[in-house]
């Protein structure tokens, strides 16, 4: 799909450097014919400079269609939040196009399965580190827990070092952020979906020696809370953060009334959190058998230098990842699957086959053994 002279032609919508990675994450690889789309540039977002192989389009793709390039096999949603993922959605069903986003907005992606109903092509959103691999690598989790199992789910995405009292920085961008502190969360408890506020059942969990607070946040597994047939006694994700920094931002989302004024925040946040490459990626899946063993599944993903000394996010790499290689198996074949997907139903096995994965693949050295009965 979407191949023209031996090579797979996808376009990128976005204006920030996730969508500038992407887009030269897919040039890089002489497989792929990579075009960017860019709506207006985000204030106080930092672009990464383009690959030489990347192609500009200036087109809105809610409006007009003139100027979209020929032969598309894929377009991948790269935009923040506040952008309308689901007229993008519809083009590339117009298109007869795979569509993929990175999207944390879980009414948007409830509207894309709308979208996505009897396409012949694939509509995967969610892709990206919390929806998207972690995702797959707790469905996996569940599939291998058994029945009865209780899961919490713990992951951040942190500077490397704690350099203000909020311990946070402009990482990944702040829209899925306010999206996750602001939203119900949607869990396990008792064998039956259930909602959580956001922001709350607050622990501490350490992680090489460290010390970390986790508490409830939404969106990142809600695919597979409400996927039939779930067989799990608990499942709660958390995200984490450095000690600290929930009772900073209930101060800003409760007592200053921000939750409420989500644009006010986003501009206060954009505006006052330094841009953030040197960064790392934690994941810890703390789990506990119907038989009472428990064990934890850790891994580190870290930032990298590249060879002009500059860093390479580790939260930026670990997105890329996941979308790259769902779109690299779509346009393949080797993932073969038309209308809505679900990102537990993509193993991990599975996204290892593409090249593009090989950043995060998890190794059996970062699978923690047993707990001796105690959580950490």
């Amino acid at each position: 799909m979407g191949r023209l002279m031996g090579r797979y032609r996808i376009l990128v919508h976005g204006a920030g450097r996730m969508a500038h990675a992407i887009a030269n994450t897919l040039a890089a690889d002489p497989r792929f014919d990579a075009w960017l789309s860019s709506p207006e540039p985000e204030i106080g977002a930092r672009a990464e400079a383009l690959h030489p192989g990347v192609r500009r389009v200036a087109v809105s793709l809610s409006a007009p269609r003139e100027g979209l390039p020929a032969g598309l096999g894929a377009i991948i949603m790269a935009g923040d939040v506040w952008a309308r993922t689901a007229d993008v959605a519809r083009l590339a069903r117009e298109l007869g196009c795979h569509y993929l986003d990175i999207t944390e907005d879980p009414d948007a992606t409830a509207e894309i399965v709308s979208v996505a109903a009897g396409a012949r092509s694939c509509f995967a959103p969610a892709c990206g580190l919390a929806p998207g691999y972690v995702t797959a690598l707790t469905a996996q989790t569940m599939r291998r827990a058994g029945p009865g199992a209780r899961i919490t789910v713990h992951v951040g995405v942190l500077p490397a070092r704690r350099e203000n009292r909020l311990g946070y920085g402009n990482l990944l961008g702040v829209d899925g952020l306010m999206v996750e502190y602001t939203s119900p969360c949607l869990a396990i408890r008792g064998g039956r979906q259930v909602t959580l506020p956001p922001m709350t059942e607050a622990e501490t969990v350490k992680l090489g020696g460290e010390a970390f607070e986790s508490f409830t946040t939404a969106g990142s597994l809600d695919a597979l809370v409400r996927a039939p047939g779930v067989s799990v006694e608990s499942l709660v994700f958390k995200t984490l953060r450095y000690p600290g920094h929930l009772d900073y931002m209930r101060f800003l989302l409760d007592d200053l009334g921000l939750s409420r004024q989500r644009h006010q925040l986003r501009s206060l946040l954009m505006n006052g959190l330094p841009v953030v490459a040197e960064d790392r990626v934690l994941i810890a899946l703390d789990v506990e058998t119907a038989q009472g063993e428990r064990t934890r599944t850790e891994q580190v993903i870290a930032a990298q230098r590249g060879h002009d000394g500059t860093w390479h996010s580790a939260g930026v790499t670990a997105t890329v990842a996941h979308v790259c290689a769902m779109a690299d198996l779509l346009c393949q074949g080797t993932l073969s699957h038309a209308g809505f997907l679900s990102q537990g139903a993509v193993a991990p096995d599975l996204l290892a086959q593409s090249r593009f994965f090989a950043p995060i693949a998890p190794t059996p050295r970062l699978v923690a053994a047993s707990m001796n009965g105690t959580c950490p």
